[in-house]
């Protein structure tokens, strides 16, 4: 359960930004209404630093994609994106039961994309958790 306890944690975090806007989370419907905003997890491989231990580390990436109305949005997102950077500061925990997980670094706001009538801003957000 700690892979679900980790995304859980994320999601508390992704939620409690404020203003909300509406999320399609993983295996959920396309949105048709605009501004929204789309979370994918990745996870690597786990690392086992020791051999015949539970004890493990689960390093990943959290991606959180604005969508905004295109020649309109361009502030609106940076500024999304802004308060998801200080959500997920590097070095803050985020925890659900006894998982505590850890952002490595500042989140990445990458390069805005167009897509037909909408811009497309993604941020990726490197996490990680030690599993026992």
């Amino acid at each position: 359960m700690t892979i679900i306890n980790i995304q859980i944690a994320l999601e508390k975090a992704l939620n409690n930004i404020t203003p909300a806007i509406s999320t399609r989370w993983p295996n959920t419907k396309i949105m048709k209404i605009l501004p929204y905003q789309e979370v994918y997890f990745f996870f690597a491989p786990p690392v086992h630093n020791e051999l015949g231990t539970g004890l493990h580390r689960v390093d990943g990436l959290l991606q959180v994609s604005l969508f905004y109305e295109l020649l309109k949005g361009k502030n609106e997102a940076m500024a999304r994106a802004e308060l998801i950077r200080q959500a997920f500061s590097r070095g803050s925990s985020h925890s659900e039961g006894s998982t505590n997980v850890m952002i490595y670094r500042s989140p990445h706001i990458k390069q805005m994309i167009e897509e037909e009538d909408r811009m497309h801003l993604p941020i990726d957000i490197e996490f990680y958790s030690y599993i026992n």
